[in-house]
């Protein structure tokens, strides 16, 4: 696995097949995501490119929030190199980046300087200023830029549909043994 801190440096890819998130807590769910990242990658011989930020948006637009991290970056990379991912782009979040419209983030970045030839993302995930880019929105943009949308279900193990705000509600809560069922692995700060 590859990590790279901005886009500048960035090699030509060969049919990037690109997700977009943060990744807190590299859960199951994440996991499934990075799973079909892969396999679609290996599918039309491309890189599996991970692209994530930090630090986690929350703590830039909500600084005096009770939220917290499941893991640091330094975890996060610890835990995504057990994965087949080629690529990590680790881009910087600011507030000025918080600002870029979904449209844009995916013309100039996915599309422009990574190449993307697909992009996979969960029924929930939205990006760009004020979360606007939700899929219905990226499907029809990536259909302009000949970039195939591949969605995949919401993971639920135990009745619950694994998201990292659920895992952290576990560990406010103390409950370390569900968050650690839910992430698939030990919680590294607690």
């Amino acid at each position: 696995m590859k990590i790279h801190y901005s886009l500048e440096a960035l090699p030509k890819l060969k049919n990037p097949v690109v997700t977009i998130g943060v990744f807190d807590g590299v859960h199951l769910g994440h996991l499934s995501v990075i799973k079909q990242l892969t396999t679609h990658a290996k599918k039309i011989d491309g890189n599996s490119v991970l692209v994530t930020f930090d630090p986690h948006p929350q703590e830039v637009l909500n600084p005096n929030s009770n939220f917290f991290l499941i893991n640091t970056i330094e975890e996060r990379i610890e835990l995504l190199k057990k994965t087949a991912i080629d690529y990590v782009i680790i881009l910087p979040f600011t507030f000025d980046f918080s600002q870029i419209p979904y449209d844009k983030f995916l013309k100039e970045y996915i599309v422009e300087k990574i190449g993307a030839k697909a992009i996979v993302m969960g029924p929930n995930h939205n990006f760009g200023r004020e979360k606007e880019g939700n899929h219905e929105k990226i499907a029809e943009l990536c259909k302009l830029y000949n970039v195939d949308v591949i969605e995949i279900p919401e993971f639920i193990a135990q009745d619950i549909a694994i998201r990292s705000s659920k895992i952290r509600k576990f560990i406010a809560e103390g409950d370390y043994k569900k968050a650690e069922e839910l992430l698939g692995h030990p919680i590294h700060n607690y």
